[in-house]
């Protein structure tokens, strides 16, 4: 379970919006359509 939590909180960690981590995750909980965003976006290039 913690595997799948710290998987949920990278995909929110790297969107290219300048919104705090908090209010992403409540925008995620309230938002389908930019939940769906969080999942499909590309991971990042290191």
């Amino acid at each position: 379970m913690a595997v799948v939590k710290h998987m949920a909180i990278n995909l929110v960690r790297n969107p290219m919006d300048k919104h705090s981590l908090k209010a992403r995750r409540k925008l995620a909980n309230l938002e389908p359509d930019y939940l769906e965003t969080l999942i499909r976006q590309k991971p990042p290039l290191t």
